[in-house]
């Protein structure tokens, strides 16, 4: 059994070895998780009018295997376009769990029509409590608002009676014309007299 024995050994060093090397990669690879976020910069309305609320969703997820500290939120908006009507462009929180998420929602009013501009929100965090290294992130840029005027607005969401008119009108037509084409005739002259 002796030459067996020496023909196996060095195959289990080699999977010792590599048992070895496996678990200190993973101690390795778990010291490292660290906080990491992400940002999602999202208007929730379909059409923006001018004149007419516009609010705006900021969402914060860490996907990182850690906390995340000292977390703020910035934006800029320009205030010859828009006036803020609820909610603050920046934000801060003191932590965000990993697996976590924050949503943070600030209401706009635009002042004229016409294509708006917006730039990526801004965040700064700290991948641990007592860290001085701080961690910035940018959220999506939601581009050229196309803000739309008050008239368009008017006529969206106008009831068009007249073509509401004209569709029924066409309709009792549709139904009225063959009653009064195919109905059977009446006859009033002879009527058959019992003696």
């Amino acid at each position: 059994f002796e030459p067996f024995a020496h023909a196996q050994l060095p195959t289990m060093r080699a999977a010792v070895l590599a048992c070895a090397i496996a678990l200190v990669s993973v101690g390795v690879c778990g010291a490292e998780e660290k906080a990491h976020l992400l940002i999602q910069k999202a208007l929730l309305t379909n059409r923006p009018f001018a004149g007419k609320d516009l609010p705006i969703r900021y969402r914060i997820f860490n996907v990182g295997g850690s906390a995340a500290y000292d977390v703020t939120l910035e934006d800029e908006w320009s205030t010859e376009d828009f006036v803020a009507v609820a909610g603050l462009h920046s934000g801060s929180w003191s932590t965000i769990p990993a697996g976590g998420s924050i949503s943070h929602i600030v209401v706009l009013k635009p002042n004229t029509y016409g294509y708006k501009g917006s730039t990526p929100a801004k965040v700064t965090y700290k991948k641990s409590e007592g860290s001085s290294d701080v961690q910035v992130a940018m959220s999506n840029d939601l581009g050229l608002i196309p803000v739309l005027s008050a008239k368009e607005d008017d006529k969206l969401s106008a009831p068009h009676l007249g073509e509401w008119m004209t569709f029924l009108a066409m309709a009792f037509a549709l139904i009225a014309l063959p009653i009064l084409v195919f109905r059977p005739p009446t006859s009033d002259g002879k009527k058959s007299k019992k003696m």
